[in-house]
């Protein structure tokens, strides 16, 4: 079984329809004419060849206000997937003046692995100023801008509508990739499981295993600020998908965390099993806090628990 290094990052300590070259990313713009759910749109924008990477979706703008209304039960997520946003909760100072945005100019962040893909509506003068400031260099690229400090790894490619963070090998771009992530079927499926969700996070794709892709999302309630996650798990068999759903029930048993949820098992040969509880703002059961408690993925990833 192959995990790589960004997917364990993930699990152990936390987070945090265009599909053609050439095309704008999606979530630019205020959604008019978009094709699929948020998630649908954000995997569009990621290669194909991140399936082994750690993927986090948030809508910010869904966020920033589920923050404001309930901070006690979205307390988690209050850095909305923003690394230059959660990184003020320790350094201090102003994100717009160091980097010319912030949070209320983001519509969706996409983090995978160590990069970060951010949509909305940028300044890109003041982006040019701020970088310019902390020693960034620019040149242009497909679409916008690059800015890179000497001697430093990683680029921030930066247009009107989007901001691709490398601090790795090149993975994120302000194009559409030829091939996404929703052009692999399990990244599909899954999504289409999850539905409409405002936040998602997917635990890498692996080979050889009875669960390949396991993700987790969370979904609003009627009122418009309740909510409730659903893990949707693509299994790799019928003995894979009883095993698994056997393993979460335990999970929902009277006095366990998740007691009363239940466990669905779908149909086909490689069947999806899901599990869908409410939030509430108790310890392990906020939204999010999967990705920083690892329960359930590492009860079906690495048999923890």
């Amino acid at each position: 079984m192959r995990i790589r290094r960004p997917f364990l990052a993930v699990l152990l300590t936390g987070v945090l329809g265009v599909s053609a070259a050439g095309c704008s990313l999606p979530g630019g713009d205020d959604g008019g004419g978009e094709d699929g759910t948020g998630l649908e749109r954000a995997l569009d924008a990621i290669p194909a060849s991140a399936s082994d990477q750690a993927v986090t979706y948030r809508d910010v703008r869904t966020l920033r206000r589920l923050v404001a209304a309930e901070p006690s039960l979205y307390r988690g997520l209050d850095g909305y997937g923003i690394v230059e946003v959660i990184q003020r909760g320790y350094t201090g100072g102003s994100v717009r003046k160091n980097w010319g945005f912030d949070e209320k100019d983001v519509r969706t962040s996409v983090l995978v692995g160590d990069s970060t893909l951010l949509t909305g509506r940028f300044d890109t003068d003041a982006v040019a100023r701020a970088m310019k400031k902390q020693g960034y260099k620019a040149t242009d690229t497909d679409g916008g801008t690059r800015y890179k400090k000497p001697g430093e790894p990683g680029t921030y490619d930066i247009s009107d509508a989007t901001r691709a963070t490398n601090r790795a090998d090149a993975t994120l771009g302000l194009t559409a990739p030829g091939t996404s992530l929703r052009d692999d079927k399990a990244y599909a499926a899954v999504a289409e499981c999850l539905g409409d969700v405002y936040e998602a996070s997917y635990y890498a794709e692996r080979e050889d295993a009875d669960v390949p892709l396991l993700a987790i999302g969370g979904r609003l309630g009627k009122d418009g600020t309740s909510s409730s996650e659903t893990l949707c798990a693509r299994t790799a068999s019928k003995k894979a998908a009883a095993a698994t759903a056997a393993a979460l029930r335990k999970k929902t048993a009277p006095g366990a965390r998740y007691e009363g949820s239940k466990v669905h098992i779908g149909d086909g040969d490689t069947p999806l099993v899901t599990m869908t509880w409410k939030n509430r703002p108790d310890s392990g059961l906020r939204p999010g806090d999967n990705d920083k408690t690892a329960e359930l993925p590492g009860l079906l990833i690495l048999g923890r628990g």
